[in-house]
């Protein structure tokens, strides 16, 4: 059964039907309130403590870190992790970080383990030499 706008409603719409509950529903889609922005960082600022105090975020700069989309509270979450790390640790953490985020070179560009093992016998027979001489 439907009813028109004249009909005392309660919910907002120009008509509603009555449901099989007895209770009435709109028939027509009803615009929901847009948030207010404070009311959207409170719920993102909370939602992020929670994931801190649970522990339960990847590390600061991590590629499973990288990979978490920018709205994600669990990547503000590991930044806050890392912010109060450096608060506490200072610049040795720094170095860290830019350690883990420094650019790679390609894998085809790095040492072959052959390269690296000759570079490894060349430095003990130096070592050698000095401790002989």
């Amino acid at each position: 059964m439907i009813r028109n706008a004249e009909t005392p409603r309660r919910v907002s719409g120009a008509f509603q039907e009555v449901s099989a509950a007895g209770g009435l529903n709109p028939t027509v889609a009803q615009a929901q309130p847009e948030r207010e922005p404070a009311d959207i960082l409170d719920a993102y600022w909370a939602e992020a403590k929670r994931y801190y105090l649970h522990g339960d975020f990847p590390r600061y700069a991590t590629p499973a870190w990288r990979e978490l989309p920018p709205e994600d509270p669990r990547k503000f979450a590991g930044l806050m992790h890392y912010a109060e790390n450096w608060r506490k640790y200072g610049d040795e953490i720094a170095d860290e970080l830019n350690d883990a985020i420094a650019p790679r070179r390609p894998i085809y560009l790095r040492p072959t383990l052959a390269e690296l093992d000759q570079r490894h016998d060349d430095m003990i027979r130096r070592n050698r030499r000095e401790a002989a001489a």
